[in-house]
């Protein structure tokens, strides 16, 4: 990891550390970009999937339909929907781990959840945007803002 780098993915280690309920959490930053960036079907799943613990063992299935429509060919995503897109896929990764169910996610994928909100929040440039992910993550790098 290059030094440009090694601030955020740190602060985003901390951030997910301290969460008490993370799916929840992650949950609730899609949300925060959902109101932004619009509501398809696959970022409703993760939504209704972190909102719900009854769901989370649906989780390997919800990821793997994120996933699906992220490499939908005939539908190619823009920088920023790519990365709204991979945040629905951490919340689903996260409740997926949680439930327990085997083989687990990647032990640190709540780890990105900061980090790739910070860079969507830069890659859409709207201040409005930025602050709701700021509110949904409960803190903001003490770095140059991205908007």
């Amino acid at each position: 990891m290059s030094g440009s780098t090694d601030w955020l993915a740190q602060w985003g280690r901390s951030l997910f550390e301290r969460q008490r309920v993370p799916v929840e959490w992650a949950g609730k930053v899609v949300e925060a970009a959902a109101g932004h960036l619009g509501k398809p079907v696959e970022i409703e799943a993760a939504v209704a999937l972190a909102a719900d613990r009854t769901l989370w063992p649906t989780g390997g299935a919800v990821f793997d339909e994120i996933r699906r429509r992220g490499l939908a060919p005939n539908e190619p995503f823009t920088a920023a929907e790519s990365l709204y897109f991979r945040l629905a896929e951490l919340v689903a990764k996260l409740a997926h781990n949680a439930a327990g169910p085997p083989p687990p996610f990647d032990y640190h994928a709540g780890w990105q959840v900061g980090p790739i909100a910070y860079r969507l929040a830069a890659e859409v440039g709207d201040p409005a945007l930025r602050d709701h992910l700021a509110a949904a993550l409960d803190d903001w790098p003490d770095r140059p803002d991205p908007t």
